[in-house]
């Protein structure tokens, strides 16, 4: 075995493989099990300092193993990112540092261990590891091209099995929210793996990564693609193949098709399913608190802000920051959006400085984006205008880079509104004639229609208020997805 001399460098990413993957502990559960602090564990493993030997020693215990077995982890770690050793000729050594050889980066090759189980010299047929150790592959996941994944599989065809499956969807689904292109390249990925897995679980593989296919055209703004996707996996549940089992988790095609029939505008078919996914999902936290995140969206389109904020209150209630970072961001988020819709800007921007630190977790992309709007919608609600109108002409721009273009003509609304608070008229005129086309390519329904030429014509005539465009805006924000809700012309 290599000199602790020689491998002290690997404890970093050792320390990360089993807090992270082994135990899915945060840093700071770590720190308080061990007596080492959050910013030392945290600065180990970034390989900005090295753990004393009375540190890893510390470490171990909490983490499961002794301090030999940490060493030979880190050994491990080094073994993959360093190459096969000289004179090494076992056909797993070969393939496991061929495995690792096309691993992004360093930091991942830290999943050397798991695919010397996946690509055991024994017999690589059997399962070599748990669904649970599968499932926590959602960080090699979420950072290697597809065709690297291609290559992991072909080499641990293990891996071609229902619970990778779902690791390489929640990925997808994880991924929206950030890159819609990112999305649907995993979800294709996950139906390319569910079309190679064989025996019992190929039929609910199929099941799932239709769904996740279709979540993924959905985020794309791709409607009918999405519906396309979700039609064909429910053929195949009615088409169940004599002998399967039930579907594992089907709760999660429930809610995943719920968020469809919302942008679908079908909202009350979107909370009956939730009814239905609710009944059958764990009652554990996080769980709940994802489908309290959808639902809260849905009564959100239906106009009732109440039920949305009461929904989303119960989502945070049943999660702690520390441990779901991502979805707490997406409730508080939510929250501070909801509230100031209805008039409570200085609240919202109370909840602000946390979510700019949630967004580390979150990533940027269309996160980032959406978060530049809600500041923008706060500081137009306390006055900033200056502000807001600088903040929302970033987001209307930064739509139409991504392609989202109601929310870009709803981002750009918001802009005229305050354009017009300043006087400014002709910038008003400018974007309605810019925005109207939007709406219009975009499928906006009778009623919708009927608001928009309300306004264009108020703005030609030069009779707009302020009030009225508020009440457009707060309007086609529902409208978008309940095509009954009428405008009330006062």
């Amino acid at each position: 075995m290599a000199q602790t001399a020689d491998i002290e460098k690997f404890y970093g990413a050792a320390i990360h493989l089993l807090r992270w993957w082994g135990l899915r502990w945060s840093a700071r559960k770590l720190a308080k099990e061990s007596g080492v602090s959050a910013g030392s564990i945290l600065n180990f493993e970034r390989g900005k300092t090295i753990p004393s030997s009375e540190m890893r020693t510390k470490l171990a215990r909490p983490l499961g193993v002794t301090p030999a077995g940490l060493d030979r982890l880190a050994s491990a770690v080094q073994r993959g990112m360093t190459g096969r050793k000289k004179g090494s000729t076992t056909r797993k050594e070969r393939l496991v540092t061929e495995v690792a050889a096309n691993l992004a980066d360093a930091f991942y090759r830290a999943v050397v261990p798991l695919v010397e189980k996946l690509v055991s010299a024994q017999d690589p047929g059997p399962r070599a590891v748990s669904d649970e150790e599968v499932l926590a592959l959602g960080p090699v996941v979420r950072s290697l091209e597809t065709q690297k994944l291609q290559f992991l599989v072909s080499h641990a065809p293990s891996l071609c099995r229902w619970a990778f499956v779902k690791a390489v969807g929640e990925e997808s689904e994880r991924a929206a929210s950030v890159d819609a292109g990112r999305a649907l390249e995993l979800a294709d990925f996950a139906f390319w793996v569910a079309e190679r897995v064989s025996g019992e679980e190929d039929w609910a593989s199929q099941v799932f990564a239709w769904v996740y296919l279709g979540n993924a055209r959905r985020v794309g703004s791709d409607l009918t693609g999405a519906l396309e996707a979700f039609a064909c996996s429910a053929r195949l549940q009615a088409e169940r193949p004599e002998g399967r089992r039930d579907i594992p988790e089907a709760w999660r095609l429930l809610d995943l098709e719920a968020s469809l029939r919302i942008d679908l505008r079908q909202v009350p078919e979107a909370l009956r399913l939730l009814d239905e996914a609710a009944e059958m999902a764990p009652r554990t936290g996080p769980v709940q608190a994802s489908l309290l995140c959808i639902r809260a969206n849905a009564l959100y389109r239906l106009g009732d802000m109440d039920g949305s904020i009461a929904a989303l209150q119960r989502g945070l209630a049943h999660i702690d920051c520390e441990d779901e970072p991502r979805l707490y961001f997406m409730l508080q988020s939510n929250l501070a959006e909801t509230m100031t819709e209805i008039g409570q800007a200085a609240e919202a921007a109370a909840m602000f400085p946390e979510l700019l630190k949630l967004q580390a977790h979150v990533g940027n992309g269309l996160n980032q984006i959406r978060l530049r709007w809600l500041e923008g919608k706060i500081d137009a609600g306390l006055g900033r205008i200056d502000q807001a109108i600088e903040t929302l002409a970033w987001v209307r721009a930064a739509f139409d880079l991504e392609h989202i273009h109601y929310d870009e003509a709803l981002a750009g609304m918001e802009l005229a509104g305050l354009y017009l608070e300043q006087g400014r008229t002709v910038d008003v005129k400018r974007l309605v004639l810019q925005m109207e086309p939007v709406f219009q390519s975009q499928g906006v329904h009778e009623e919708a229609r009927k608001a928009l030429n309300l306004f264009r014509r108020a703005v030609e005539l030069e009779t707009v208020t302020v009030e009225l465009v508020r009440r457009v805006v707060a309007y086609l924000y529902r409208a978008q997805h309940n095509p009954e809700l009428r405008f009330e012309e006062q």
